[in-house]
């Protein structure tokens, strides 16, 4: 019996260690969110090579075990005083085992009184109140996978964001971080979007709304007369950006079967490759300009997502001499796209009347093919967020601290409508929420009984 504790234990240890080494964290509710909504649908074959080095690990740490328990089993001596203190450091042990403490705190952070949680985070919680906006330009933002700002250090990567870099009538934020619940593609734009972190519905996923009871910002916008699309190359049911997008109304959206029955051919094993998507975003900003009605147009690349990146046709034969790694050739390849399709829209007759917005969904995962880009990317800085607007004749550079919370909330003050929203702040103000510690956890639990009527009294 002590010996199978003993190799329970060693096997808790270890699925820790792996916790930490593919998500960066141990357990926590952010994981499970990770695990629920990003492994149905996604490519598995991509991360073959992760799958078969965790299983080896497993199947050579228990054989290990078993032949270790084989060899000593039968010359174990029995002693009771030894038997009492072993139970004693054994348990105590186990208490302190991190993936113990983890799922412990996990339990405790499910099952909390909703009473509670509403003291903990309704003090921090801004109901938005939205003004008419001064600006009402039409906007285009462009969510850049696995994007760190990082990439744009001429010291760390030399020539790898030539058009990123050269963009001029911008307000660049350069301290943007990643707030916890803002770690996956889905929870990035909903925390942009929601200012608040977002987590999958564990209690109840039959009913996984992205809760209604909640403002964002395309509710807003749409509100002011804004007609909201949504584009990117994957199936729109990944990581149910479909119940996202349900839940915040859009008016229009595509993943890569729309985007195939509008001609797209090119494919990567996450969907429809970047430079197909651009033409077709492209056609269709045409198309909602030309329609004189304000339009909220998202739009999320591909091609660097984790673990390797994807090349398209358009850049087959773009190099990055610096590092021969294809991510690095994928984050250079986004950069051009990324490039041209706002030249484009700046060299249009729309360009006075578009308002263009960079923002990373969220920084490289550290399951990132290549540890060498793993640890420059993340050496420095946090994530991409410019706003792009003829209207702005001399660059501005924004040190305020802020994180993905605080990105559309940004947005929205740019335009004049408000300057608080959730848990987000308007940078050009002020430093964003600091977020920290167990709170995310908190806010995202709350996020079902979230009631504005509750906080305004």
């Amino acid at each position: 019996m002590a010996c199978v504790l003993c190799f329970a234990y060693i096997i808790l240890l270890l699925i820790d260690y792996l916790f930490v080494k593919y998500t960066g964290n141990s357990l926590t509710y952010f994981s499970l969110n990770l695990f629920k909504i990003s492994i149905v649908g996604a490519p598995i074959a991509t991360f073959t090579k992760q799958i078969i080095t965790v299983a080896l690990v497993i199947i050579a740490v228990m054989l290990f075990c078993v032949i270790l328990y084989q060899k000593y089993s039968k010359t174990l001596v029995k002693n009771f005083k030894f038997a009492i203190l072993f139970w004693v450091c054994f348990m105590t042990a186990f208490a302190l085992n991190p993936m113990v403490v983890a799922c412990y705190k996990l339990y405790m952070l499910l099952n909390p009184p909703v009473i509670a949680l509403k003291h903990a985070v309704y003090p921090y919680l801004k109901v938005p109140n939205p003004k008419i906006a001064i600006k009402n330009k039409n906007i285009v933002y462009i969510f850049l996978e696995s994007f760190n700002q990082s990439y744009t250090n001429p010291q760390i990567f030399p020539d790898l964001t030539p058009y990123i870099s050269n963009l001029t009538h911008k307000i660049n934020f350069s301290n943007v971080g990643q707030s916890h619940g803002a770690q996956i593609t889905i929870e990035g734009m909903f925390a942009a979007n929601c200012a608040l972190p977002y987590i999958f519905n564990f209690s109840n996923p039959d009913k996984n709304a992205f809760y209604p009871n909640i403002k964002c910002a395309s509710e807003i916008l749409k509100d002011q007369g804004y007609h909201t699309y949504f584009m990117k190359g994957a199936p729109l049911d990944f990581q149910k950006t479909d119940e996202y997008l349900e839940a915040g109304k859009f008016d229009e959206t595509k993943g890569n079967e729309e985007l195939i029955a509008q001609s797209a051919t090119r494919l990567n094993e996450w969907g429809v490759d970047d430079d197909e998507m651009f033409e077709i975003a492209w056609e269709d900003f045409v198309r909602l300009s030309k329609s004189k009605k304000k339009f909220f147009q998202n739009i999320l690349t591909v091609s660097t997502h984790v673990p390797n990146g994807f090349i398209p046709k358009a850049c087959e034969n773009i190099s990055y001499e610096k590092h021969d790694i294809q991510m690095l050739r994928a984050v250079k390849c986004t950069d051009m796209l990324l490039g041209k399709f706002i030249d484009k829209i700046r060299a249009s007759e729309f360009s006075k009347n578009t308002i263009i917005v960079i923002q990373s969904d969220h920084k490289v995962p550290v399951i990132e093919e290549s540890k060498e880009v793993e640890k420059l990317a993340n050496s420095q800085g946090g994530l991409v967020f410019m706003i792009l607007d003829d209207d702005i004749k001399e660059d501005i550079y924004i040190d305020n601290n802020g994180s993905s919370i605080d990105t559309m909330t940004t947005l929205l003050g740019y335009l004049g409508i408000l300057d608080e929203m959730n848990l987000g702040k308007n940078l050009l103000k002020s430093n964003g929420f600091r977020i920290t510690g167990a709170f995310p956890g908190l806010v995202a639990r709350l996020l079902p009984h979230i009631d504005y009527a509750e906080i305004d009294k």
